[in-house]
């Protein structure tokens, strides 16, 4: 903890120290408005503001696959992994962040999710802006208990075809975007071939996860007042793992798709009108082990719609949302302690509408007063959700802002935990909300932010379960809380040098039947530091290092025991207190070079980059292995199970 403080004390002295050179800032932050919701931060190609990442900066960043998912796990409040592009918030789990994509709710976007969900769904090439909101968020956004990663897409190129091509050691991607006549087209794909290169090496294992995804979008203006689009998007994963000598193997396939049409009136330059009409189908077979399966086929389709008057001082919003679902579900697994099988077919729909006035009566004052309505059929159940916003600029160049609020999910027939043997709708998960927060900017190149939090769970149902390499400890929590602090800090200190800073204290834990315990999610220290320098023209060196204290986890370790019979000897699994215990500290250094080469009609970008370069044998879990000794006797040892190792990677694209 002393080095910690010691690191944000110089880096906090030196961005005071410094001086920039504010006549060449490439990018800038600049509190030319007062933004009213706390914890925003944002990812864009637009004109910088106070949260502003540049994406052209996000692009450079060490990231798995360039996801942009991915690009989210250094920001303050969010607690991920090296295997996984999900993420949770603020102590809440891993299914409590709503992920939006040009307007509409997307469910479960991800790839590899045999092993955590490895990679998101969405390419960051064709993304043009991203908001991650980590809490307090407005009534607008919906029917979630955490948080919001609200992703919006490039707009298509209206005067010619133009696009984006790449491959890396994990796949290779396509992007086009151009006109056809009044209408306006983007297509993108990507292929994962992690399958081709494993085929590529002799081994009696078989390991062959495949990915790939499509999304298309294809607009038309009506009239200068009415325009109309249409999106597509499709993902399809498959696994294989033949492990010899092994009875955990896994054969799996994974698919999801939707398609959603939006028509946007413009009644006047102050109103608008969105109206979204979906449809989505997903699904999964697995078989893993001996007898385990899941096997599920989810379908909705449903209308939403959007109202939205703004002025300069006012913008009020108010929208709708109607859902019809239905699923099966057939699922059985067995471990050393349960046996868990759900075999149902629930169906029902579900309704949300909110009421939002955003207002902003003088330059150093702003509210947002919000409310919001849910209900759902399959069971009944309704939930009314106040919302409130304040914000104040006291000074140039300081903001304080708070927020309360509550936000309750659903459990609904397209996300029942069946791995905890819940089978059917129950009463929606709460959560409430309580923010404060404070953003300094005494310079237009320099941000410093510091975020204080405390959110309250109750009627918590079951958790998202962790796929893949971890044995899966299923805790039952009733209620719970979590509390924390979160500094954010960035400068620009020359065109060519940034550097950033995000640290966050917190504490996450929830009320079992085995008294209070920390939750999974519970992560007291997370500190990670950021730097962007050009080291020559169109050439840039990115380093981030990541730290965070251990993660909670349950102890386990095996007895020898007399059998009934009293003639032998059985081993025995035992269980110590419910995440009582503390993996060690996490540690590692990620570098990326990039450089662009421009060209008369293209621009081709080559990026070589490390994760974890000095190869810091971060641990993930512990596990058990069935060993035999020289007699034939039977006996277990103890392995520990690692995080990623030094990870090198390649990749070239090529823009035109």
């Amino acid at each position: 903890m002393k080095k910690i403080c010691l690191i944000l004390f110089i880096i906090f002295c030196s961005a005071f120290i410094s001086k920039a050179d504010e006549n060449q800032q490439d990018e800038v932050y600049r509190l030319e408005e007062i933004s009213v919701t706390p914890g925003k931060y944002s990812i864009s190609e637009s004109v910088p503001s106070p949260y502003l990442i540049p994406k052209s900066e996000m692009e450079k960043m060490p990231l798995i696959d360039n996801d942009i998912y991915r690009s989210a796990h250094s920001l303050p409040g969010v607690v991920a992994d090296d295997f996984s592009a999900r993420f949770s918030l603020r102590g809440g789990d891993r299914d409590e962040v709503l992920i939006r994509l040009d307007g509409m709710e997307l469910y479960d976007p991800y790839h590899l999710q045999d092993f955590g969900g490895a990679m998101s769904a969405i390419d960051m090439g064709m993304v043009r802006s991203a908001d991650l909101l980590t809490g307090g968020f407005p009534a607008e956004y919906g029917n979630v208990m955490s948080g919001v990663f609200d992703i919006q897409s490039g707009s298509a190129n209206r005067g010619r075809i133009s696009g984006n091509v790449g491959i890396d050691v994990l796949n290779t991607h396509a992007i086009l975007t151009g006109p056809l006549g009044n209408t306006s087209w983007l297509l993108a794909a990507r292929r994962g071939y992690i399958d081709l290169l494993m085929g590529l090496i002799e081994s009696e294992e078989k390991f062959s996860p495949s990915f790939y995804d499509i999304y298309s979008k294809l607009g038309y203006d009506l009239t200068t007042k009415d325009k109309v689009s249409g999106h597509i998007l499709y993902a399809d994963d498959s696994n294989e793992i033949d492990q010899i000598g092994e009875d955990n193997d896994v054969n799996s396939d994974y698919w999801n798709g939707m398609f959603w049409a939006k028509w946007q009136h413009l009644f006047n330059n102050n109103l608008f009108w969105d109206t979204y009409l979906f449809y989505g189908y997903a699904g999964r077979e697995k078989y893993e082990g001996i007898d385990g399966f899941d096997k599920r086929s989810l379908l909705y389709f449903g209308v939403k719609e959007d109202l939205i008057y703004y002025t300069d001082k006012n913008t009020a919003k108010a929208g709708w949302r109607l859902q019809s679902s239905k699923a099966e579900y057939d699922y059985f697994n067995k471990d050393d302690r349960m046996t868990t099988e759900v075999d149902s077919n629930p169906s029902g729909w579900n309704f949300s509408g909110y009421l939002q006035d955003e207002i902003k009566p003088v330059k150093w004052l702003g509210a947002n007063f919000g409310l919001r309505y849910m209900y759902q059929s399959d069971g009944g159940y309704s939930s009314l959700m106040p919302r409130l916003a304040l914000a104040v600029i006291p000074q140039k160049g300081l903001t304080i802002r708070g927020a309360w609020g509550m936000y309750n999910q659903p459990v609904r027939v397209t996300n029942l935990p069946v791995e905890e043997g819940i089978g059917e709708s129950n009463p929606p998960e709460k959560a409430t909300h309580y923010v404060m927060a404070a953003e300094y900017s005494p310079a237009p190149n320099m941000l410093f932010k510091v975020e204080a939090y405390y959110k309250d769970f109750d009627n918590l149902v079951g958790r998202l379960i962790d796929h893949g390499r971890k044995e899966q400890m299923f805790i039952s929590p009733d209620s719970g809380s979590s509390r924390g602090l979160e500094l954010f800090a960035k400068h620009s200190m020359t065109s060519r040098f940034t550097w950033g800073i995000a640290y966050a204290l917190s504490k996450a834990q929830v009320e079992t039947d085995s008294g209070t315990v920390p939750r999974n999610t519970d992560r007291r220290h997370t500190l990670n530091l950021y730097l962007d320098y050009a080291v020559w023209n169109d050439g840039w060196l990115n380093i981030i290092w990541r730290y965070h204290s251990g993660e909670p986890y349950t102890k386990t370790w095996y007895v020898k025991l007399l059998s009934e019979s009293g003639e032998s000897y059985v081993w025995e699994k035992k269980y110590g207190p419910i995440n009582d215990s503390r993996y060690p500290a996490y540690h590692s250094l990620d570098v990326r070079l990039t450089k662009n080469f421009r060209f008369r009609n293209f621009e081709m970008i080559l990026y070589f980059q490390m994760m974890n370069l000095y190869n810091h044998k971060n641990i993930h879990e512990y596990s058990w292995e069935e060993m035999q000794d020289e007699d034939g006797n039977i006996y277990y040892k103890r392995v520990i199970e690692h995080f990623l190792p030094v990870l090198p990677t390649i990749g070239v694209s090529a823009q035109f």
